[in-house]
């Protein structure tokens, strides 16, 4: 074969991509009991529940994401998706936020699960694992911690804490997180019973939910500073923007924010005044279009990015995309790691909505990046049905 023919052959695939478009939108609303209910700051809950978001093209690829769909903006307007390339995926991003209003300029995005299911159809078509379409690979492992040490209904909260930590540490983990926000005194005989047990080899960090105000928050986290945890999550409302500016300029404890929070708040607010140490957006909000925004900004303002992650493996896997082309916050030898939130409290569904099993490697505690196109899972439609509590289709 010539070379004219195989340009011919690439032209020809090119226009056959460009002219692939999205002919509909399925939202899998899921939902399922618990076996034990749990708790943190502001609740207790006793189900779990996700957004499944499903795009298909009129070429038969279907994308996948998990998380924030659009919601009336994009049942009010169906045009600004049904119709269009998949390969505006940046542009359908910024289109679905919702008007700003005269003379400003921040809306409030709301598709990061839509976003995600894009770029996963981006990949699929492309043959390319998302990863590779967000820029430089910079790794093909990534470096999890644990999220688990809610509260049960223990009849001593320590005792109950301290049997699940060293149940974790024995399994391997070596970087744990735990709920705290039950008030100061509980918290710090909480974190204390922990950290001896799990010993000071093991990382620990702690997160409170917004429990606090912000002379609460500075008073508790001086007490917390001697069991040395990696950071201190939302110990106050993050609209506090002032009261997290006093906690990080007054406290030895890194301070994290942002897990519910838009592209444009979280630059505005958190990154540009570098306000706290560590952004933990969540693609639920940012989608994979915002979170690609916020890594160049974190890495140029010095400030360490930490996804939140909850929902399904769905949203693990495009979590494990996004973190691979994160490039490293600095050169150093000893770099604090590039890492993310991997949530092992119980949900019957969300390991069982693909068929891959994402969990750490046990010779290393890293998890792999899924390599094959898009975000390189395989979602299974009987477990959406199995856990469906309500489909939305658009288009």
């Amino acid at each position: 074969m010539n070379s004219q023919s195989v340009n011919q052959e690439s032209v020809l695939g090119i226009d056959r991509l460009s002219g692939v478009r999205i002919v509909k939108v399925n939202i899998h609303i899921l939902e399922a009991a618990l076996s034990r209910r749990f708790g943190w700051s502001l609740g207790w809950t006793g189900t779990r529940s996700a957004t499944v978001v499903e795009v298909i093209t009129d070429e038969g690829v279907t994308g996948w994401g998990d998380g924030n769909w659009g919601g009336s903006r994009l049942l009010e307007n169906p045009e600004l998706v049904i119709g269009r390339s998949p390969f505006e995926v940046e542009a359908i991003f910024d289109d679905l936020r919702p008007p700003a209003g005269h003379q400003t300029r921040v809306g409030e995005p709301s598709a990061g699960g839509l976003d995600v299911a894009l770029w996963d159809l981006c990949g699929k078509l492309l043959g390319r694992p998302v990863c590779d379409l967000l820029g430089r690979r910079h790794r093909s492992r990534i470096e999890p911690y644990l999220t688990a040490l809610y509260r049960l209904d223990w009849p001593d909260l320590e005792e109950g804490l301290v049997e699940e930590a060293l149940g974790w540490k024995n399994q391997g983990w070596r970087s744990m997180k735990m709920k705290i926000g039950y008030g100061p005194d509980t918290d710090v005989r909480a974190v204390r019973a922990v950290r001896r047990a799990i010993g000071d080899s093991v990382g620990l960090g702690v997160d409170s939910n917004c429990a606090y105000d912000a002379g609460t928050a500075l008073s508790l986290g001086r007490r917390l500073e001697e069991f040395n945890p990696f950071w201190w999550e939302e110990p106050l409302l993050a609209t506090d923007l002032p009261g997290y500016k006093r906690l990080a300029e007054s406290l030895r404890i890194p301070i994290a924010s942002g897990e519910t929070l838009s592209t444009d708040r979280l630059i505005l607010d958190f990154i540009q005044p570098r306000l706290v140490d560590i952004i933990q957006p969540d693609l639920d909000t940012v989608g994979l279009t915002g979170g690609r925004r916020l890594s160049y900004l974190c890495w140029l303002n010095h400030l360490r990015l930490v996804p939140h992650n909850w929902g399904t493996a769905i949203r693990t896997a495009a979590t494990l995309h996004w973190m691979a082309a994160t490039p490293p916050q600095t050169e150093g030898l000893h770099a604090p790691p590039v890492t993310f939130e991997f949530d092992q409290t119980e949900s019957p569904f969300r390991d069982a909505v693909i068929r891959e099993r994402i969990a750490p490697d046990p010779s290393d505690g890293m998890i792999a990046v899924p390599c094959g196109p898009g975000l390189g899972v395989e979602v299974l439609p009987e477990a959406l049905k199995q856990y469906r509590k309500s489909l939305i289709q658009v288009g």
